[in-house]
């Protein structure tokens, strides 16, 4: 126990580059959670800001591992020097610009060891605006394997990528490829494809920021048509020009909707996001 809390066998794998204007806000929620993990792994790939200064702040965590690169290697090499480090019978990721919801580890913990047939969990996000810190919307992700597997195979996400909670014995098979961005969604993808069962749970718990800063946030159409590029090359699939190009309109404008404080401007660019993809806004209405 520490401090009074119960320790699951979780590793917290986590990515660090110029995030330090967020390490505080992150690792206090993970602080804050109702079950701690056995141990937070926070890669600073080479960052350049007082990241390294922030995380030496909390060395008297017994938990917290932090690995630092003296250059920048990329996200991809990051996770795969935490994934190698990670020791818990389950891996977790999480990105140090989000937050913890206090009874995430708790709830995913909970979901894998009552269902062991699960290999790969994640859960709905709460958006918060950075700047104003409201909450803006909660994700609306598949919740059964059969319509996470659909969605992958249609060439979209199926999991919120840091919401990932996965047996630490498969999370170490797979890896991440060299690949970015997109990096998420082809090592998921493969899972699917080699018969990995996959769940969400339908509660938000985890808050995603959105900011400028964000992948999202810096979205070029190069790639979401690599991210097609995987897709084709797991499934067999292909994809044409045009899906691509409409897919990237929703991402954009949707984003754009999430990070707007004009309600008027916000609704215009719902209804681009909408025409672009209508079968996606329609999904998340009805639900």
């Amino acid at each position: 126990m520490m401090h009074g809390k119960r320790i699951a066998d979780v590793s917290i794998i986590v990515p660090n580059y110029n995030n330090g204007k967020f390490l505080d806000d992150f690792i206090l929620s993970v602080i804050d959670s109702t079950v701690l993990p056995k141990e937070l792994i926070i890669v600073d790939d080479g960052s350049t800001d007082d990241s390294l200064k922030i995380l030496n702040d909390f060395n008297y965590l017994e938990f917290l591992q932090v690995i630092s690169f003296e250059k920048n290697r990329g996200l991809t090499s990051a996770l795969n020097a935490a994934l190698e480090a990670a020791t818990g019978e389950f891996i977790m990721r999480a990105d140090p610009d989000d937050k913890l919801f206090a009874n995430r580890i708790h709830r995913q913990y909970e979901f894998m060891v009552q269902n062991p047939e699960i290999d790969v969990l994640g859960c709905n996000v709460q958006y918060f605006d950075s700047l104003s810190a409201k909450d803006i919307n909660i994700s609306n992700f598949p919740l059964t394997h059969r319509k996470i597997e659909r969605t992958y195979r249609h060439g979209e996400h199926g999991i919120q990528h840091p919401t990932a909670f996965v047996k630490g014995s498969v999370y170490r098979t797979y890896c991440y490829q060299e690949v970015f961005p997109g990096e998420d969604y082809e090592i998921f993808a493969r899972m699917v494809r080699d018969g990995c069962r996959f769940a969400n749970l339908p509660e938000p718990l985890y808050h995603m920021r959105v900011h400028t800063g964000s992948s999202t946030g810096n979205l070029k159409i190069e790639h979401i048509r690599d991210t097609f590029k995987f897709r084709d090359e797991v499934f067999g699939t292909k994809t044409g020009k045009l899906r691509i190009f409409l897919y990237y309109q929703y991402i954009v404008n949707y984003r754009k909707f999430q990070l707007h404080s004009d309600s008027l401007i916000r609704f215009w660019y719902l209804i681009l996001a909408s025409l672009a993809y209508p079968n996606k806004i329609l999904k998340r209405i009805k639900s």
